[in-house]
Order: structure tokens, then sequence, then C-alpha cells
């Protein structure tokens, strides 16, 4: 252990202790280890080799003992609450990601749906080791939002340690506009399928969602699609809300454990049931569900008010309470933990510590897979077709709910399915790899080029196109020439063009392309009609599975 690690652990016992233990005492002196800290703070300000300013020995200090707890237990300095409230209350130019410094490391917690970061590749778990030829490690979080916010338009080079791949990885990333609008979209998939699709949730989503639901409502809708992949979580109260429009009245939509009785232990029932008591209902997920995402579609999957369709979720159920300080800054603390109506525990597993939260975040990048999650005869595969694979695992809610930890030896890496944290999809849609050509080619942000290219050259077929969605949908396929300007692309990003990938994926390279274009042409709601509308399975599968459970 180095000496300044050494220094930090000290410095946090004793700042923390002193902080808690003033107020707990009233004021009186505190113990014997509040007295050790304060004696260590005085020896390492008098005697430490050289000048250390007090506030930020504290700030160190805090960061470290937050980091020997659970992966959401943070400290965050002034600067950093100042971006985390902005990203919930106004809008900000920027690249849009949730970052912690962990170990000196720069962590992508996850990229904001629908950002600039996201549309390039970058992933949860992503190192950032240089920004702009700079070096990113052992960044402050403060020089993290100086350097990468920034006016938008403006372009900031990354370069990238991907663990789950031991790959180093340059992006490219254009500064936007950071939006907080969460309703990403929503319209009418036929005559009676409604989709909405909620990218997090900050203090107007609720109703941004009211007035979405009402508008497929007059369109005729009858059964509602609720996509929220890729959803962070966010305001746990406007996750209720929603709940609510679909719950009656006593219905149970989580509640919270803590180690102490009182207000850290609560109960959230429906109040009302508003807007949509009774209509089909299918909620789609994905690994990057998380937090809020998770308590609403685990409420309305244990009411049995919904289908669950995608992938198992990301596992975050702890409830952090936002302490603030005198200087601006704040302690985020886990002060209990989310639990579904049956009693399910939402939080996946985690070890405590720095290295624990690094695997923690690295096992949010990996992509679980049904059969390798549980080996019981009542899951059984639904169907299989072409690429796409369907587990029915409506059973799976009840079976958890009776297993013991422990019992038997395990059948998979886990103990139980209840190991497992998240929310297990009613049916679990298992998609196609890509080609390693097709993934270098998402990750450099070559797609988003090549629609530029095309969208810019007067005599591309896409100019047929541009004042018509519908029109583009149904009859623009791709440029006569695509090929050769895929290879051209490559050439400028000195990306080895693979022949035998090309052709192994070329319709997703098309359609990947396609929606980069529809992004350009028709804004963030046109790209996801596109994708929705002709080549998303999960939403396929939603429209035809039943909507209810037994």
């Amino acid at each position: 252990m180095s000496r300044i690690l050494t220094i930090i652990i000290m410095l946090v016992v004793l700042i923390f202790g002193i902080v808690i233990g003033y107020r707990l005492s009233g004021g009186h002196s505190g113990n014997s280890e509040q007295r050790k800290m304060g004696e260590a703070y005085s020896i390492i300000r008098q005697y430490y080799v050289d000048d250390v300013s007090g506030d930020s020995l504290a700030g160190a200090g805090i960061q470290g003992m937050a980091e020997f707890l659970d992966p959401h237990t943070v400290y965050l300095e002034p600067e950093k609450v100042s971006y985390t409230q902005s990203e919930f209350d106004g809008n900000f130019d920027g690249i849009g990601i949730e970052f912690d410094v962990i170990n000196d490391s720069l962590v992508v917690v996850t990229p904001l749906p629908g950002g600039p970061s996201a549309a390039v590749g970058i992933s949860p778990g992503d190192r950032i080791i240089a920004i702009d030829t700079a070096t990113a490690v052992g960044i402050k979080p403060k020089e993290v939002l100086r350097k990468l916010r920034g006016p938008r338009g403006t372009k900031v080079n990354l370069k990238i340690y991907r663990p789950i791949s031991d790959k180093v990885i340059d992006f490219l990333v254009t500064r936007e506009k950071i939006n907080t609008a969460s309703v990403d979209a929503a319209f009418m998939l036929d005559k009676t399928n409604g989709y909405i699709r909620i990218s997090r949730f900050i203090a107007t989503t609720a109703d941004e969602f009211r007035k979405a639901l009402d508008g497929l409502k007059k369109q005729g809708m009858k059964r509602l699609l609720v996509d929220l992949r890729g959803n962070p979580g966010g305001f746990l109260e406007q996750a209720k809300e929603i709940a609510d429009e679909f719950l009656t009245k006593g219905q149970l939509i989580v509640y919270t454990k803590s180690r102490n009785s009182g207000a850290d232990n609560m109960r959230y029932e429906a109040k009302s049931g508003d807007r949509y008591e009774k209509g089909d209902l299918v909620v789609l997920v994905d690994k990057g569900s998380a937090s809020a995402s998770e308590i609403l579609a685990g409420a309305l999957q244990d009411n049995r008010r919904a289908v669950v369709v995608g992938e198992l979720t990301f596992g975050k159920g702890l409830v952090q309470q936002q302490i603030p300080f005198e200087d601006g800054s704040a302690l985020r603390l886990t002060v209990a933990r989310y639990y579904t109506p049956s009693g399910r525990q939402i939080q996946r597993d985690y070890h405590k510590g720095g290295a624990g939260r690094e695997r923690y975040f690295e096992d949010a990048m990996t992509n679980i897979q049904p059969e390798k999650l549980f080996a019981h005869p009542d899951s059984l595969l639904y169907f299989r077709n072409g690429d796409i694979s369907v587990y029915r695992t409506t059973s799976l809610p009840a079976l958890v709910g009776s297993m013991k930890p422990g019992s038997g030896k395990p059948k998979t890496p886990l103990a139980s399915l209840r190991d497992a944290g998240g929310i297990i999809p009613d049916f679990w849609v298992s998609g196609k790899s890509y080609s390693d050509f097709y993934q270098e080619l998402y990750r450099s942000g070559s797609f988003d080029d090549m629609a530029l290219k095309i969208i810019d050259d007067p005599k591309s077929l896409v100019q047929n196109y541009r004042t018509s969605f519908e029109q583009f949908i149904g009859g623009y396929t791709e440029e006569k020439d695509f090929a050769a300007i895929l290879q051209k692309i490559c050439r400028n990003r000195k990306i080895a063009f693979d022949s035998k990938g090309f052709v192994l994926d070329r319709k997703y390279i098309v359609r990947a392309v396609k929606s980069r274009i529809a992004h350009q042409l028709y804004g963030a709601e046109g790209q996801i009609r596109f994708l929705v509308r002709t080549s998303d399975p999960v939403v396929k599968i939603a429209e035809s599975v039943p909507a209810s459970r037994p």
C-alpha cells in the first residue's frame, strides 16, 4: 500500500468520524477512535513532507471511505454536485456520460442514452485514460468536468481502455447539447400498439409520460409498450408516479429495508390507478435498465400488471441519500435497499472496496445468457427464429422465491437465481452476435461518418427522401456504391476493411448507417422510429407475446 493511500485512508477515518461523531454526540468530545483520527489529522498537517491543503485532504479522505463501501456510495465535489443536478434539472453541453473516479481511474458509469458518447459506442465500465492527449490517470472530478464539457460542436479525443477485451481504443466525440427531456419517443406502431421510450427519470418524466400516454389513447391504442432499455434510473418519485398510472389503489410498488427502523424503511403504494389500469401492457428492459427502471418493471411484473421482455436488468437496488457539506460538496450514502412487491432484492452481488467496485462495473458489461443463468426444466425455449432466441421464463419469479441460497450444488456460477439481482424478464430475448468488423465500425463512429457523407452528397439517392420519413422507411435502401464509400471511410480511419465480415454483416451495417441518416434527417425520435419499425427484435417479440401473466 502506498504512503499516499495510507494517508488518505487515515484521513477518511479522521474526517468522516469527526463529523458524524460530533453530530451524534451533540457536540461533545468523541470516543477514542475519533480522538485517534484527530491526532492523525494533526500529525499529517504538521509533519508531512509537503504542504497539504486541509480541504483537499478532507475530500480525498471522504472519497476513500466511500470507496471502501458499496459501488454506489460516492463523494461528490462541489463541481460534480452541480453537474449531477444539471443532468436532471436543465440542459448543458458535453459528451453525455455519468462517471466516477476509482483508484485514480476515470470510469464510465453509463453513457447517457441518445448522447454523443453512446452514439460512438462508449460503454459502461470503460476507462478514459487520456483526454486530448493529456493523461486522465489520477484526474480529479472537477478536472473531468472542465475537460469534457464545452461548447456544442467542439470535439474531444478520448483514449479508452476496455478491460473486458483488454484493448485500448480511440474515440472522437463531438460535444452536443445534452437534453434533459426523458420521453424520447411516443408513437403508434400500428392501429392498436402504442410505444413510449423513457431514457431516464428526471423531474418532468411523469408529466411527459402522461402527455404521451393521453396522445396515444386518442389514437386508439389498445396495447402499450414501455421501453426502458438503456435507462439508468433517476428520481424514484417519477417512477412511482408512472407505476401509479397502471396500478389500482393500495397495490404495493416497492419497499425499502435498512439496518435501522424509521424513515429509511418505507412502503410505496399506488394511490389511484389513473389513465391505464386495464389495457395490455409490455415493458422492455435490458442490461442497461437500472434503479428506478427496475423498480417500475418489478412493480408491474410482481403485480401481474405487465409482461417484461428483454434481458436481465442491471441490478442496482441501493437507496442513496445525498448529504450536503458546507462547501457545496456532498456524500451520496447508501442507506437502504429496494425490494420488489414479492420480496425480490433488486441489487446484484458486489464486493466492497476499490477492486470490488471495478469488478462490479466490469460485470455490468457482460451479457448474461439465460441458459447460463439457470438450468431448470420449467425454463424452456419458447422459440428460435434466425438470429433470435426467446426463452419464456414466466415461472421464474415463483421459482426464485422458493429457492434457498446455498441449497445443493449450484448448476451455474450463481448460487441461485436470487443471486442474479435485477429483474428477470418473462420473455428473455437473445439477439445475434456481430462480427469484429461490425463492432469496430460501431466503436469508431464510422456509421455516423458514412451517414454524413451520404447526406452531404447532392447526388446520393437519399436526397429523394429528405422530406418524408414514411417514404424514407419504405423506399430508401442503400447507395449504389455503398461498399466503396465504406472502404474509403475505413481508409480514412485506418481500419482494415474485412471483406468476410462485410459480407457476413452487410445488411446490419446498411441498417446501422440508415439509422444514423434517419437521426440526421428526422431527429432522435426519427431514428428510434426507424429502428423500432424495421429491425428491433425485442419490439417484434413484445408485439406478439401474451400481455398477461399467470
